[in-house]
Order: structure tokens, then C-alpha cells, then sequence
């Protein structure tokens, strides 16, 4: 997150929709309430370093941003129709005070007190329910096809619980269990280690496309490639082109990706990562980025068209701020290192 004087940045809002100090689209305006409390604790001891009423005055004429821009809508990244932003849950700028906390006690389904609310034995016998034995919506795995878990699993008086960061709802936490008992399905990422219920029973949030799963199992959508080089645009049109030609899917870009990977020729930032490394959807997008680049890379000048192979590296290359813009991205090639103002 950058942090901007409201006043400032209002007057820069008016010429462009980019950040000012990356060049990214701006995706959420909130107030920084770090810096505002740092600020005010420092006029409190140095009264003296104020604005003076005059410019403060100014100031709030030419903020132009209104309460309905600090307040977006609350929104996941986990479906590929719904984005792919780093963030699972954007928070609106609400006080925590505001909040609802009448909400009612959710059980977990493998609770004693669940299965007395609606009607079944303890244990339960597997997934499906026999015949006139009622099934409360969201007990059989709405996208996990691969439950390897103990479905008699009962969770002891008080026993510890994760909340899957999808759907929010409530599973035995077996996590250290599974490192004795490697049948245990998966129930976090292996690289942020944020719990997800998934392969452990099945999400029931609507639309999850399967928020954990090995690597090479990920169900990133059909919309993963767009901006997928860097959020540029035209470079990542290209890549599509490409593939499109060829009669390939990013699962076939991705299943090469892995097997470069596998013999040494691409390189992830995280070296723990590999095709069987269990992944939630916004880590495997990022780990599937890394490779695109690389698989990008590796085309060979004389695959791709001579207006793509005809322009002239950029100087900063793949860290570029600003080829995000149409123009510069059409002008030169990203698709290498910076070469210029490295220090």
C-alpha cells in the first residue's frame, strides 16, 4: 500500500486512474490510520509544526475523495471470475465497533453438537448418508473429489479448531495430527500455511473453484493468463496467441512449466515449491506467474511474430512501472532483465 496527503492525491486522481508511485491500477482507496495516529502524536508534542488554519482549509477544498471511495465492497480472490489479487478479504473502512457480533455459534460439522442438531449418529459412516438418514446441505464435499480424510473423526470436548480462510466455516484443526498420520488430508498451504478446508472435506463456499490442491492439481480458471506477465497486457496477449495457435492451455503451459522445474531449468523464488506441493489458489497464482515468465522466455525468437521480436528491449526490463500502458508495452520488450539503473 502507498500513502498519499488526500489533497495531493485527489489532484492526481483527476489525471490518472494508475498509482503515482508504481503505476499499478489502483484498486482500493482506505485511510492509513498508522500514520494519521503517528502524526497526531507528533503535533501533540511539536504543536509549533502545524499547518496553519489557512492551509488546512485548502486542504479539505481540494480533497475530493468521499466516504463511499473508502468503503468497497467485500470481495474474495479465490474464483477466477472474481480476480486474482494478492489480498483474500478487503475490509472496509468501518470501525470494529460497528460490526455485528450478535452473530449465532457455528459448529463444526464434525462436532458432537452438530450431528445432534440435525439428526445423525456419532460417528458418521463416510460421505454418503443411508437411505432416509437426513444430510444437512454442505456434508458431502461440494469440490473436493479426493477426501482422504477419516470421515468418523468426532472432535473432542474443546478440541482445537481452524476457520478455512474461503468459506469461514469451522473444521478440526488436525494439522499436527497429519504429521503422524500423513492419510489426514492437507489442510493449510504449504507456503503462507493459511487453513483451508477443501481437500479435507470439501468447501462450501459457491463458486470455489478448489482453494487447496497439489500444484500441479490447481484449478486457476480460465482467466489466469489475463496480465499474467507482470499486468502487462500486450506481453501477456502475446502468450495467449501463442498458446492458442499451438492448440495449448495454461494446464499445458503449466504441466511443461513443472517439468522444467522438476529438471532445473525454471527457478522458483520459492525453492520448497514443487508439482506436488499442496498450494491455496493465490500462492499457486503467484508460483504459476513466475513460471509463465520463464516459459515466456523460452519461445524462440522465430515462433513469434516480427512485430513482437522487432522492438527494442526496455531498459528496465521486467521491472518496468510502466508497462502497464498500452503504448510503452507495445513500444518495447519486457520480457527481460533491466540492464540500466540497477543501483
Amino acid at each position: 500500500m502507498h500513502t498519499f496527503c488526500a489533497a495531493c492525491y485527489s489532484g492526481w486522481m483527476e489525471r490518472s486512474t494508475l498509482c503515482p508511485t508504481c503505476r499499478c491500477p489502483v484498486e482500493r482507496i482506505c485511510k492509513n490510520h498508522i500514520l494519521n495516529n503517528l502524526v497526531e502524536a507528533y503535533l501533540l508534542q511539536h504543536p509549533d509544526k502545524s499547518r496553519s488554519e489557512e492551509d488546512v482549509r485548502s486542504m479539505a477544498a481540494r480533497n475530493k475523495i468521499t466516504q463511499d471511495m473508502l468503503q468497497p465492497k467485500v470481495r474474495r480472490s479465490f474464483s477466477d471470475e472474481e480476480g486474482s489479487s494478492e489480498d483474500l478479504l478487503d475490509l472496509s473502512d468501518v470501525d470494529s465497533e460497528s460490526s455485528d457480533i450478535s452473530q449465532p455459534y457455528i459448529v463444526c460439522r464434525q462436532c458432537p453438537e452438530y450431528r445432534r442438531q440435525v439428526g445423525q449418529p456419532l460417528p458418521c459412516s463416510g460421505l454418503g448418508s443411508e437411505q432416509g438418514t437426513p444430510q444437512a446441505s454442505g456434508d458431502t464435499p461440494s469440490t473436493s473429489s479426493s477426501v482422504t480424510t477419516a470421515q468418523d473423526y468426532v472432535c473432542t470436548l474443546q478440541g482445537s479448531h481452524a476457520i478455512c480462510t474461503c468459506c469461514f466455516q469451522p473444521m478440526p484443526d488436525r494439522r499436527a495430527e497429519r504429521e503422524q498420520d500423513p492419510r489426514i488430508a492437507p489442510q493449510q498451504c504449504a507456503v503462507c500455511l493459511q487453513p483451508f478446508c477443501h481437500l479435507y472435506w470439501g468447501c462450501a463456499r459457491t463458486g470455489c473453484l478448489g482453494c487447496l490442491a497439489p500444484f500441479c492439481e490447481l484449478n486457476l480458471g480460465d482467466r489466469c493468463l489475463d496480465g499474467v506477465l507482470s499486468n502487462n497486457n500486450y506481453e501477456s496477449d502475446i502468450l495467449k496467441n501463442y498458446l492458442a495457435a499451438r492448440g495449448l492451455t495454461w494446464k499445458n503451459m503449466l504441466t511443461e512449466s513443472l517439468v522444467a522445474l522438476q529438471r532445473g531449468v525454471f527457478l522458483l523464488s520459492d525453492y520448497r515449491v514443487t508439482g506436488s506441493t499442496v498450494l491455496c489458489y493465490c500462492c499457486g497464482l503467484r508460483s504459476f506467474r513466475e513460471l509463465t515468465y520463464q516459459y515466456r522466455q523460452n519461445i524462440p525468437a522465430s515462433e513469434l511474430p516480427v512485430a513482437v521480436t522487432s522492438r527494442p528491449d526496455c531498459y528496465w526490463g521486467r521491472n518496468c512501472r510502466t508497462q502497464v500502458k498500452a503504448h510503452h508495452a507495445m513500444k518495447f520488450n519486457h520480457i527481460c532483465e533491466q540492464t540500466r539503473f540497477k543501483n
